[in-house]
């Protein structure tokens, strides 16, 4: 939680991002479905194409994801290369690739890609932050991932707290490791 909120108004506002909380089960308790006839044909409801678009079939949503492999600043030193091998890793493992803001604000990856507060809120069963620091800005946007697994060379980054697994080590020689293993483990 970042912020307690306290009401002091009869008048109550509050917002919720999307995924900031596991859904429920569903319950079986209530409900009941209503048909009803609206005495309309096929022909008398208008149909109209707005837009069209084409995406890569590999790239996988970065909110519904169940794998996200995200890179930081820690990519800093060749960023081209650090992304490809986020990327490369993201592929094998049919993962989102994300980012923190660092990343996006360094120009490294598109905003699309940013994780955190300021970007999109994602709840997969294994993230894997790269050269991610662990600011409470990108945690609020990951911090409900069932497995977290940070990589980063400095062993005092905060990431290392939130995590399930930690790898200290050079994303550079750490994440060609990885993807190798992984494809010789998947196939």
């Amino acid at each position: 939680m970042l912020v307690d909120i306290v009401f002091e108004t009869p008048v109550q506002v509050a917002s919720v991002r999307p995924r900031s909380f596991p859904l429920l089960e569903a319950s079986a308790s209530g409900g009941e479905i209503t048909a009803l006839d609206l005495g309309l044909a096929e022909d008398d409801i208008p149909e109209k194409v707005l837009e069209s678009k084409v995406t890569a079939g590999s790239e996988v949503s970065l909110t519904d994801a169940s794998v996200v492999v995200s890179g930081g600043r820690g990519v800093a030193s060749d960023p081209e290369k650090g992304f490809a091998l986020v990327t490369e890793l993201a592929d094998v493992l049919d993962a989102a690739v994300g980012a923190s803001r660092a990343a996006v604000d360094a120009g490294y990856i598109p905003y699309k890609h940013q994780v955190g507060q300021t970007g999109k809120v994602v709840r997969p069963d294994l993230y894997i932050a790269v050269g991610i620091s662990g600011a409470i800005q990108h945690l609020a946007g990951m911090g409900g991932s069932k497995v977290i697994v940070a990589i980063n060379k400095d062993s005092e980054a905060p990431i290392f707290e939130k995590a399930n697994y930690g790898i200290v080590g050079d994303l550079y020689e750490v994440l060609p490791a990885l993807t190798v293993a992984f494809q010789e483990r998947l196939g």
